[in-house]
């Protein structure tokens, strides 16, 4: 029985003890862990939440809170630039916004025209073959739901204030999130318009 589990035990010198006691991997472990990893751009800005606010033009450091008028400020100037965009890209290919063109997104989330528009093919053909721009239709959405979950919030909680049960029983779909209005853009006629 001692020679067995003598034998499990393989000798190891006082210097290669004391190294492995210091973080110092002797030279055969180390040349076994050579890996390396590389994360895509994409994903570095998908692990930053502040890319996202900066992004979406809205001042963010870590550590502070950002208040819902900030995000108020973000969407409207994410959204004019998105249009200023949107309006260079379709006089760049010859696309009509009469009629007025509803944009939406899909459940894999490709941005989509809504309804019968003449150019609806080329149109979400010119999203996927701009990732950006449908990257800022996504953000933009995103944002506008984080808006629109912030002002009904402040609505529930001055209506708690006054009766939490009469709020809790009229805002109780917040705290289910099944009711989820689907985001469009309407882009055309006079102005663009959020749906």
């Amino acid at each position: 029985m001692i020679n067995s589990v003598q034998s499990a035990y393989a000798t190891q010198s006082v210097n290669e003890i004391q190294q492995s006691r210091a973080g110092v991997q002797p030279a055969q472990q180390e040349q076994q862990c050579r890996d390396k990893i590389t994360i895509s751009d994409s994903a570095k800005k998908l692990a930053s939440i502040g890319s996202f606010f900066s992004d979406m033009n809205i001042p963010y450091t870590p550590g502070q809170s950002i208040s819902l008028d900030d995000l108020k400020t973000g969407l409207e100037t994410s959204t004019k630039k998105f249009q200023d965009k949107v309006d260079i890209l379709f006089l760049e290919n010859n696309i009509s916004t009469d009629p007025p063109v509803e944009l939406t997104t899909d459940s894999s989330g490709n941005v989509r025209v809504q309804g019968d528009h003449p150019q609806k093919e080329k149109i979400e053909q010119l999203f996927q073959d701009t990732p950006d721009l449908a990257n800022d239709f996504r953000g933009i959405s995103s944002l506008n739901s984080l808006v629109e979950a912030g002002e009904e919030y402040l609505e529930f909680a001055k209506a708690y204030e006054k009766n939490p049960y009469e709020a809790v029983a009229k805002y109780g779909h917040i705290f289910s999130g099944m009711d989820v209005e689907e985001f469009s853009m309407i882009i055309g006629g006079d102005k663009t318009e959020q749906a």
